[in-house]
């Protein structure tokens, strides 16, 4: 369609936008990123143990808004024994009419001699943003800032 416009008020339902054309009015105005004067800017930081928390803040990605408004825990897998790995912690927008969230998760770097960080989704409809890459050394029982 070459041209394309709105809002008007629906009469009788003759009127129908969805998320996408809603949140499209931004383009040019918001770029996908975390809005780093709000809250903590989702800043990830040790905890306890091999829990890690992601601050307050707001990010806009994939034509979404993500606000957290508390500190979020999220907890990584055990270490290898034998070898070290790299974690990302991401912001997950997941478009799947199954699912149509965002979320925090970790996704697992292999474990290995020299750990690479692991690669991130990024399709039509599931994008992973990473907030944070996060060493865990083999043989750690907790994770610290310098991680």
């Amino acid at each position: 369609m070459s041209v394309t416009y709105g809002f008007y008020n629906s009469i009788g339902g003759d009127r129908k936008y969805n998320a996408l054309q809603m949140s499209s009015i931004f383009d040019g105005i918001i770029e996908d990123g975390v809005y780093m004067t709000i809250g903590d800017a989702l800043a990830v930081k040790q905890s306890s143990g091999m829990t890690v928390t992601i601050g307050e803040g707001r990010a806009w990605f994939d034509h979404t808004w993500t606000l957290n408004d508390s500190l979020y825990p999220i907890t990584l897998d055990a270490s290898d024994v034998l070898l070290s790995r790299i974690d990302a912690i991401v912001l997950e927008v997941n478009a799947n009419t199954t699912t149509r969230a965002n979320s925090f998760k970790i996704v697992k770097g292999a474990p290995a001699s020299n750990p690479v960080r692991p690669t991130l989704v990024k399709s039509e409809l599931l994008n992973q943003h990473p907030l944070a890459y996060i060493s865990v050394p083999k043989g750690a029982t907790s994770i610290s800032q310098s991680n």
